[in-house]
């Protein structure tokens, strides 16, 4: 490999970085660290369930939907984690799991619903817990469809 060519791939990754941070809106900063795949994440949220995206920080809620407070996963593997919940607990919090496919781009929602039934699921304990992709699809056949939030296509938009 010669150093132009290297170099020609680095700029790639920082421009497409840079566009995906312009079409969130500035919401989200898409940094080519692990972090990235949070971001896509947050981002197919706002655009694809209108998610209301909070600031980049933000300890538990990612953002909020119908007045409601919303986490948001993303990963490009098996499994992903949850935050403690706050001291207050999750309320009526909702949680969105998306699975992104590396090779395609292409986003699936492997769990939509109350973030409590969840967290009730994986136990106490911890800050953080790890949850499979398998263990939340099974999870969300007993959500509720008024915890659900619906995908909108762009003709709904």
């Amino acid at each position: 490999m010669e150093k132009t060519e290297f170099i020609s791939a680095v700029k790639s990754v920082f421009d497409a970085c840079r566009h995906l941070s312009e079409i969130s809106e500035g919401k989200r900063l898409f940094t080519p660290d692990g972090r990235m795949v949070g971001d896509i994440g947050e981002t197919v949220a706002q655009f694809f369930y209108l998610v209301d995206l909070h600031g980049v920080g933000k300890h538990v809620w990612d953002g909020t939907y119908n007045g409601r407070n919303v986490q948001i996963k993303a990963t490009g593997g098996k499994e992903t984690y949850l935050k403690k919940p706050p001291k207050g607990g999750f309320g009526r919090g909702l949680l969105l799991v998306f699975q992104i496919n590396r090779e395609s781009g292409e986003y699936k929602p492997i769990y939509n619903g109350d973030i409590q039934r969840v967290w009730d699921e994986i136990g106490a304990g911890t800050d953080e817990r790890i949850i499979s992709l398998k263990r939340l699809k099974k999870l969300q056949g007993f959500v509720q469809l008024n915890d659900i939030i619906p995908e909108v296509s762009n003709l709904d938009r």
